[in-house]
Order: C-alpha cells, then structure tokens, then sequence
C-alpha cells in the first residue's frame, strides 16, 4: 500500500518532465515564452487563491485568530524576504528591457531569474503536496489518484514554463540540469521525508511552510511576472496565454 501511494508522487513529477521536453517542438520559442509567461500568471494566481490559502487555513484553524495572524505574517514575510535575498546571487536584471532591441541579453538574464526563483518556490511547495498526496494515497488509493492527476496537469504547464526560462540563458547548464531533477522529484521528496519520519507532518509545521511558500509566489507572480506581462501586454501571445490560463485554472478548479 505505501509502494503504491508513493509510486502516485513519482506520476506527478513525469508531468513535469513532460512539460520540460514540450518546448522542444517548437521553433517559434520567443512566441512560445510570451505565450507561458501569460499562462503562468494565471495559473500561479489561481494556485494561490484556490489551493494555498486554503489548506493554510486548514493548518492554522486550531488557532486563535491574533496567532494566526502572526505566524501567517512572520511566515510569508520569511518567503518574501527569501527570495528577495535571492537577487544578490542572481544577476542584476530589469523589466524595461523589452524596450531596447538591443539589450536581449538583459532579457533573457531576467527570464533566467524568473525561472530560478519560481523553480525554489515551487520545489518547497511540491515537497508539502507530494506528502498530502501520499497520506490520500495510503487512506484511498482512487482519490489519491485523482488528486495525483489535478496536480501533475498544473504542473504540465509550469514545467514548460521552467524551462523556457531557464533556457533563455545558455549557460549554467549544470544549474539547470539540478533544478529540473529537484522540480521533478520534489513530490517524492515529500513522501519520503514522510516515508522515514514515520508519521503525518504536523499542521503546524505544514502551515508554516505552506505560508512562506505562499509569501514566495506572490513575490514571483507581482513583482516578476506582473511587470513582464505590463512591457508586453499588447503582444497578442501574451492575451492568449492570460485567456488559456484562465480557462485551464477554472477547468482544473472542478476536480
């Protein structure tokens, strides 16, 4: 039984890796990365409004209302600053780039930067759903099941997205090559932590991290992307990733 619910966190990861190789087909890739870069947006949004926030409020709801006020706070300000720490290991990049024909190489250095910061977030983010999806998998392994699929098909798209930022910058292969291996295994990551501890994750500590992870992605989704979508929003790749993406996170919304 516990083979089996764990085989379910490896199903999640082979949507990512399904959605590395998608750019792969095609050879209009600039088109492809304003196309992502709107779907994305959408889809993190909803990630954050309809899945985060509510298992947060799972975790903190033995809580009085001022304690979880302030561990949320201390919580989500920790991710915020995290990945702002970040930026003094990345370099220096800037959202007018788009505006100079001439400065490619700005953008594609704060695409990388996109995709790094977004690949952390999500890799500390997969560990926690990867353990949510084990323990439903050991109770029913049917509706684990489902819940493996609803999550491996928001991960189709953020893989494509992974990669078509991380690729933006030739170099640091080997970065890359790490961050690929953890985004796709990230969710049995999580069960097997869970796996060797031996027993459930405490809420708590669940919510803890759910917060920070929460705090991470509203940095990338207002504070990275928001302005990539500002520079280019008349680009019509961009209206078409931002209407896809809204319909594909309502459809994923009725599982």
């Amino acid at each position: 039984m516990k083979v089996n619910a764990f085989i379910l966190t490896i199903l999640v990861g082979l949507f990512f890796f399904i959605g590395f190789f998608v750019p792969k087909f095609f050879k209009k890739k600039d088109q492809l990365i304003l196309f992502t870069t709107g779907f994305i947006f959408v889809l993190l949004f909803f990630l954050m409004g309809f899945d985060l926030i509510p298992e947060i409020i799972d975790s903190f709801q033995s809580l009085e209302i001022k304690n979880f006020i302030f561990f949320f706070l201390v919580s989500f300000g920790l991710g915020f600053l995290l990945l702002k720490l970040f930026d003094f290991f990345i370099p220096e990049h800037h959202h007018d780039h788009k505006e100079k024909d001439d400065n490619r190489k700005e953008h594609e250095l704060h695409l990388f930067h996109i995709g790094f910061i977004t690949s952390i977030s999500l890799i500390i983010h997969n560990m926690l759903e990867g353990i949510s999806i084990y323990i439903t998998g050991l109770n029913d392994f049917k509706v684990g099941f489902i819940m493996a699929l609803s999550v491996g098909f928001h991960n189709l798209p953020l893989g494509m997205e992974m990669m078509m930022s991380l690729e933006a910058k030739k170099k640091s292969s080997k970065t890359k090559a790490i961050l690929f291996i953890l985004l796709a295994f990230s969710s049995s990551f999580g069960a097997f932590l869970l796996l060797l501890i031996g027993k459930e994750l405490n809420k708590m500590i669940n919510g803890l991290l759910l917060s920070m992870t929460l705090g991470m992605l509203v940095y990338i989704v207002f504070l990275e992307i928001l302005p990539e979508i500002k520079t280019n929003f008349k680009v019509k790749e961009i209206k078409y990733g931002l209407g896809f993406g809204l319909v594909f996170s309502i459809l994923l919304s009725l599982f």
